[in-house]
């Protein structure tokens, strides 16, 4: 199973997040101002089911990209 490996900008924590779980304990430094959006309540549930499956896996991944450059948090 493959999930991305992400750089997340200096400004926000500045982690590589290389698999489900640095992407969920990321999300467990958030706030709830942040864990409450769309686009991380999105994130969140991909993740809970990552496990199940590569096709899972993939969008979670997918999902948590998303999220982090919504809020425009993605180092180039």
């Amino acid at each position: 199973m493959a999930f991305g490996n992400y750089k997340i900008k200096a400004d926000f924590g500045g982690q590589r997040i290389t698999d489900r779980n640095s992407a969920t304990a990321f999300m467990l430094t958030l706030t709830a101002i942040y864990r409450n959006r769309p686009h991380w309540k999105l994130a969140d549930q991909a993740l809970r089911h990552a496990s199940k499956s590569a096709a899972a896996e993939s969008r979670a991944s997918a999902a948590f990209k998303a999220a982090i450059e919504a809020e425009g948090w993605l180092e180039n």
